[in-house]
C-alpha cells in the first residue's frame, strides 16, 4: 500500500474513531483522550531517553495523569478545584526522589522528568475547556475545533506534495513548504466558513479567528516537534499509526492549538 493509500486509510479511522467517542458520552471522550496523552507520554519518554539523562517515568506518567484527569473531573463539576493542588506536592515529589538516585546528572532528570506531561498532559487538559464551556458536557465546540486541525493538516500535506517548492523551515523539517502552510491556511478558513451553519457555539468571526489560531499555531506545533525529533535523530516518535507515525505526530498541531485557542474564547468572554 502506497504511503498516501496507507495514510488517508488511517486517517480515517482515526477521524471515525474520534468523533464516534466524542459524541457518544463525556467517559468515551475521557478514555479516548486520556489513552491519547498515555501514549504521547511514552512516546515523548522516548525522546527524552536518546539523551544521557534519567527523567524518572514514574513521576512523569503520574502528575500527567493526575493533572489531566483532575482537571477533566473539575470542569465537569464533579469534583472542587482545590483538588489541582496536590499537583504542587507531587512535582516536590519529583525532586525529593531525585536526592536518592545517586545520578550525575539531577538538573537533567528534573527538568526532563517535568517536561513530559508539561508538554502532553497540560495541553490535552485544555480540550476539557471546550468540551464543558457551557457547564455541561457538549461536544460540537471540539468537534469544530478538530475539524479545523485536520483540515489545516490535510490542506498542508495535499498541497505540500503536489506544488510545494518554497521550503518553509530548511533547517528543522526539509519536507514543509510554504504553499504547504499556505494551502493548509486556506483550508482551514475555508472549513471555518462553512462550521457556524452546522455548529451554532460561535460567530462567524469568531470561528474564522479560531482559524487562523488553529492554522498558525498548528503549523508552530509541527516545526517544534520536528526540531525535538532533529535534536535526538529520530525521524517518528512512534509507528503507532501507519502512514502517520506516532501519537504525537499526529497531534503536534492540538498540543499547541488548544491552549491558544481557549485562551481565546476566555478573553472573548470576558472583555465582550
Amino acid at each position: 500500500m502506497s504511503n498516501f493509500w496507507q495514510r488517508t486509510f488511517t486517517g480515517i479511522v482515526f477521524v471515525v474513531a474520534i468523533i464516534g467517542g466524542v459524541w457518544w458520552h463525556s467517559y468515551a471522550y475521557l478514555l479516548i483522550f486520556s489513552t491519547v496523552v498515555l501514549l504521547g507520554m511514552l512516546e515523548f519518554r522516548e525522546l527524552v531517553r536518546a539523551r544521557p539523562v534519567s527523567a524518572h517515568s514514574g513521576w512523569a506518567l503520574t502528575l500527567g495523569a493526575f493533572w489531566y484527569l483532575t482537571s477533566f473531573f473539575v470542569l465537569s463539576g464533579a469534583i472542587s478545584a482545590k483538588w489541582l493542588m496536590f499537583i504542587v506536592p507531587l512535582i516536590m515529589g519529583v525532586f525529593i526522589t531525585e536526592l536518592f538516585r545517586k545520578s550525575n546528572t539531577p538538573l537533567l532528570n528534573i527538568a526532563c522528568t517535568l517536561i513530559i506531561p508539561f508538554y502532553v498532559a497540560l495541553p490535552f487538559s485544555f480540550l476539557h475547556f471546550l468540551v464543558f464551556k457551557t457547564g455541561m458536557y457538549d461536544f460540537r465546540l471540539l468537534l469544530g475545533f478538530f475539524l479545523l486541525i485536520w483540515a489545516n493538516d490535510s490542506g498542508a500535506y495535499l498541497v505540500g506534495v503536489t506544488m510545494g517548492r518554497t521550503k518553509l523551515f530548511e533547517r528543522i523539517s526539509p519536507k514543509k513548504s510554504w504553499e504547504g502552510a499556505i494551502g493548509g491556511f486556506l483550508a482551514t478558513i475555508i472549513i471555518a466558513f462553512i462550521i457556524p451553519h452546522y455548529i451554532d457555539r460561535l460567530s462567524l468571526i469568531n470561528w474564522l479567528v479560531i482559524g487562523v489560531i488553529v492554522s498558525v499555531m498548528g503549523t508552530f506545533g509541527d516545526l517544534v516537534e520536528s526540531m525535538l525529533k532533529r535534536s535526538v535523530n529520530m525521524k517518528d516518535s512512534g509507528s503507532l499509526l501507519p502512514g502517520h507515525g506516532g501519537v504525537l505526530d499526529r497531534f503536534d498541531a492540538v498540543i499547541f492549538a488548544a491552549p491558544m485557542v481557549c485562551g481565546y474564547l476566555v478573553l472573548i468572554r470576558f472583555f465582550f
